[in-house]
């Protein structure tokens, strides 16, 4: 807790307030734009200061360069997760060449380069965006929404949705694992372990919701990459971990690993697409090209399941069986249902360590439905409406 009387606050509370990474805000202290009090080796920040520093830095200093206008040599970056089951759709888009495909309908070859990156984690490919460094980025539903809550706060960064990659229900693709000698339930079972999982992500929101439902309330939560928590259980140096595909499913294969019960962890767990509204307005042609790349990944890996697990196994690593099973298990549908939104906004009420002003906006999900409807209607699926889908998911309508 950061010093009342002094209204201080500590490295770790500043980073949640702002929802960025320690390289991130280590990088903005060095660089003298973010002002802070160091006494001997701790690092403090004023808490009126660090929110007018978000504000000032807002409003005079662009977060993001100036969108890139229309011409030759259009450089597009993307930036996505090999590491996450439900955001595989851009390993296939990547290895089957489909976006540079559909560049090259747009103009002559060469007139577009891509470049694309592999994150660790979606918190970071969310401050790639603010900072212009991802054009588009895949990622999960709990960053999604705290870069539509940072958004409200950095006025020159507009975060837009465009379409969902993978989707599943009832908690499912995302659950608290521990080793196969514990049950998972009874704190005495920790044995003073700690708890891993990937900090600001949708793994430590429900990992917080699940330790305040079972009232553990003293085990050490520690912040690692998901690949360090897979080791962590794998190893036994963990008492536990929470998390997503295909890590979970690969610990289990190797039966050294438990996955504990999952609905508790509450709704569905959804993953999609995201860019800056000032760069999509500017590149619409490269947005919906991307978009058709995205629903012909999707009819790919639900149509050749097993030329699609060899791609996705290449690129990340994880077992050919470990992918198949999974592909089946994943909904990769890319339209916006009511649920969705649902399921989207809920997380947004709760966004841990964001500034109060950033909740409950009168649009707390900015999306864009006619870029998703344009590429549906150059690939000739049937139309999809302006609005949401009601109701739950259908199975009649997939793309």
């Amino acid at each position: 807790m950061g010093d009342d009387r002094f209204d201080l606050l500590s490295l770790q509370e500043a980073m949640d307030i702002l929802g960025i990474s320690r390289a991130t805000i280590d990088r903005w202290r060095k660089a003298k734009q973010l002002p802070h009090i160091k006494i001997g080796k701790e690092v403090w920040f004023d808490k009126q200061q660090l929110h007018a520093w978000v504000r000032l830095h807002a409003q005079i200093r662009p977060v993001a360069p100036p969108s890139q206008a229309p011409g030759p040599g259009r450089t597009i970056r993307v930036g996505y997760q090999s590491g996450a089951a439900l955001l595989w759709s851009p390993l296939i888009i990547r290895k089957l060449g489909f976006f540079e495909e559909e560049l090259r309908k747009l103009g002559p070859s060469g007139e577009y380069r891509v470049l694309w990156y592999n994150a660790p984690n979606g918190m970071e490919l969310v401050e790639d965006l603010i900072s212009g460094q991802a054009h588009i980025a895949s990622i999960g539903d709990y960053p999604m929404m705290a870069g539509m809550a940072l958004g409200r706060i950095l006025p020159r960064f507009q975060p837009l949705f465009l379409a969902f990659d993978g989707k599943t229900t009832d908690g499912e693709g995302i659950s608290l694992v521990v080793p196969n000698r514990h049950s998972g339930r009874r704190q005495t079972e920790w044995q003073g372990l700690p708890i891993l999982t990937v900090g600001h992500s949708s793994a430590s929101r429900r990992l917080r919701d699940w330790l305040k439902a079972n009232e553990i309330g003293s085990a050490p939560v520690i912040h690692r990459n998901m690949s360090d928590c897979y080791k962590g259980i794998v190893t036994g140096q963990a008492g536990a971990s929470m998390m997503w595909e295909p890590y979970l499913s690969w610990a289990k294969a190797t039966g050294r690993a438990v996955p504990v019960a999952s609905e508790e962890f509450g709704g569905d767990y959804l993953t999609g697409l995201m860019a800056d509204r000032g760069w999509a307005e500017d590149n619409e042609d490269i947005v919906v090209a991307y978009l058709k790349a995205h629903l012909r990944a999707h009819a790919y890996m639900r149509h050749e399941p097993s030329r699609a697990s060899e791609t996705i196994s290449a690129a990340s690593g994880v077992p050919i069986a470990v992918v198949f099973d999974l592909l089946s298990r994943i909904r990769w549908d890319a339209s916006l249902y009511g649920r969705d939104l649902q399921t989207l906004l809920r997380l947004g009420d709760d966004l841990d360590g964001l500034p109060r002003e950033t909740v409950g906006s009168e649009e707390p999900f900015r999306y864009a439905p006619p870029y998703l409807q344009q590429a549906i209607t150059a690939l000739k699926l049937p139309t999809l409406p302006d609005l949401p889908l009601p109701g739950a998911w259908s199975s009649e309508s997939l793309y």
